[in-house]
């Protein structure tokens, strides 16, 4: 080899190689920086859920019939985000675990399994949960089951006590970190549990109004986080373009109920709540800078919110915009089929439990008009509580107008839809005037009649009780306060200081439904079941359903019955929440 070719050679490896670098040098001037663009900005979406109330299969458990609602569908919407989406964060607003009966079964009749609604949650990678009320329903044993399976935290900041760690213990937030962003999630629950639930229930807990526990929880959490966001179990305690003022609607019993209204306009650092409890859809409001939104109850519709940020000159992220909607479940939704098949035994074991034979009605039946005149299914509400309770009036009130058993076999099914709740059975002492002061404030809660032009009829919910074993009318052309006319106990006027045991459930006893002169009675007799279960023990006995009422009450004039009637027909479904 001679000198001059290997110095070309040499020559040509020097150009090759400075050719090289300067094309890494051009790299390293355009890639990076289109990287570095990139890491500037990011977009996290937020996923929620809110008071499924155990609907997991798409299935309605009263009527028998498939239902566009559930966690099985929701999850097909869940996947469908995340396979557009990677920085996703799932969580859900409480009253998650109680409210169907494939729920109440797991809860009271089977506890070996996992609960079947935590273990859909924790196959669809939930990353946190707030509290509910009617997480309390079946009380402290089975709720710390479920939190105990469950793999992602239960939050609440509002909640203290005697209970400092382990299943008992809800952490107020927890911080994830996702694309690089710390979010916060702080979590509260409507702090009116005490108002509705049995003591032994809540036994070592104590329940802080939303706001004042935000006052402590906001600002700390604010500190250390890119995005900060609520998931409450509460709900709007006002239209939000209307200031405050007037009387809390028929379901919100305590001032401090609802408070997300109040909580967005005190906490504009909040960037997003995701609120639930009042069981109306709520796909994008902004209140004072702040973006509300609620997903729809039952699992009929999955709310998303997406946050885009970006990272200033010091590194710090800083939200450029957010937007939220409410994605509905519909006929086009099919179940998703890893959830499907982790439901279905679960499906399978309660609806065989729901067609037990209890016994036989001789006529179909519908409640479509029990809360308008005396009905058959609310006496055999009536008749179960006096028995049970050996009672001489019994209050009660029809919670699914849309309750039917046909002519023939009556199941557990049935009965299960003439009375949802898991309220246990109370008796009480009352005086005859105690006695109509009740019945007065529950005939508040229906129409003045006749109607102001142009008004719509004010249909009752739930907390319209009405009474058995009395004989009285409400008369709706006078005003509330003085509609309860003739009040006859064993057909003589009811002595104001007679002494009455009356049978309520544990829901009114506590002050449900604002009836403060229920909540003051001392309790002379409570029953160890729940009033449904009384109520299949005495059909599997009797082995008939009653199917005519007594008439002990009415509603006058009638033209006030028949509109009412008229205007519930299109909009009979099962009540929005409830004891």
């Amino acid at each position: 080899m001679n000198r001059a070719s290997s110095a070309g050679r040499g020559f040509r490896s020097c150009r090759r190689y400075f050719s090289a670098i300067g094309l890494l040098v051009l790299l390293s001037a355009s890639v990076p920086l289109h990287a570095g663009e990139k890491s500037r900005q990011a977009t996290i979406t937020l996923l929620g859920t809110t008071d499924l109330h155990g609907n997991l299969y798409p299935f309605d458990y009263y009527s028998e019939q498939p239902a566009n609602r559930g966690l099985a569908k929701i999850a097909t919407l869940i996947k469908r985000v995340r396979a557009e989406q990677p920085n996703v964060l799932l969580v859900d607003s409480g009253d998650t675990i109680q409210g169907t009966p494939l729920a109440y079964y797991f809860a009271r009749k089977d506890t070996s399994r996992p609960n079947p609604t935590i273990a859909a949650m924790n196959a669809l990678r939930y990353d946190a949960m707030a509290i509910g009320n009617h997480e309390f329903n079946f009380g402290l044993d089975p709720m710390w089951k479920a939190k105990r399976e469950a793999r992602f935290p239960w939050l609440a900041a509002n909640i203290g006590g005697t209970h400092r760690k382990g299943d008992a213990h809800f952490a107020p937030y927890i911080i994830k970190k996702i694309a690089g962003i710390r979010v916060g999630i702080v979590g509260f629950i409507t702090p009116g549990v005490p108002r509705w639930e049995v003591p032994d229930h809540y036994r070592g807990y104590t329940f802080e109004p939303i706001l004042d526990a935000a006052r402590r929880v906001i600002p700390h959490v604010r500190k250390k986080v890119d995005v900060l966001v609520v998931i409450a179990h509460s709900g709007y305690e006002r239209n939000p373009d209307r200031p405050a003022a007037g009387q809390p609607a028929e379901g919100d019993d305590t001032p401090i109920e609802n408070s997300m209204v109040s909580l967005a306009e005190q906490f504009p650092m909040v960037d997003i709540i995701l609120f639930g409890h009042t069981h109306q859809e709520v796909p994008e409001k902004f209140i004072n800078g702040v973006l509300t939104v609620q997903a729809r109850n039952w699992g009929q519709s999955l709310a998303r919110a997406d946050v885009a940020l970006a990272r200033g000159p010091g590194g710090k992220w800083r939200i450029t915009s957010r937007k939220s909607t409410a994605i509905p479940v519909t006929d086009a939704v099919a179940p998703d089929p890893e959830i499907t098949e982790l439901a279905r035994p679960y499906h399978q074991t309660v609806e065989a439990y729901l067609k037990t034979p209890l016994g036989t009605s001789d006529k179909p039946l519908d409640g479509s008009t029990a809360r308008y005149e005396d009905h058959p299914f609310v006496d055999f509400i009536h008749t179960v509580q006096r028995e049970a309770g050996q009672a001489d009036v019994s209050l009660a009130t029809m919670f699914l107008t849309s309750a039917r058993v046909p002519a023939g076999t009556v199941t557990i099914r049935h009965v299960s839809s003439i009375y949802l709740y898991e309220n246990t059975l109370y008796v009480v002492e009352m005086t005859g005037a105690q006695l109509r002061e009740a019945l007065e404030h529950s005939s508040s809660f229906f129409p003045q009649w006749p109607p102001r032009e142009g008004e719509r009829l004010r249909l009752p919910g739930y907390n319209a009780d009405v009474a058995d074993g009395v004989a009285y009318t409400v008369d709706l052309t006078q005003a509330p306060g003085q509609r309860i006319r003739d009040l006859r106990y064993k057909d003589a006027p009811v002595d104001p200081a007679q002494k009455l045991r009356v049978a309520i459930n544990n829901y009114r006893h506590a002050g449900g439904g604002r009836y403060s002169t229920l909540r003051e009675a001392p309790i002379v007799f409570q029953a160890g079941q729940e009033v449904r279960e009384l109520m299949i023990e005495w059909m599997s006995r009797s082995k008939v359903l009653p199917t005519s009422a007594d008439q002990n009450w009415k509603i006058v004039p009638r033209e006030a019955v028949d509109a009412m009637i008229r205007e519930s027909r299109p909009r009979e479904r099962r009540p929005s929440a409830g004891p």
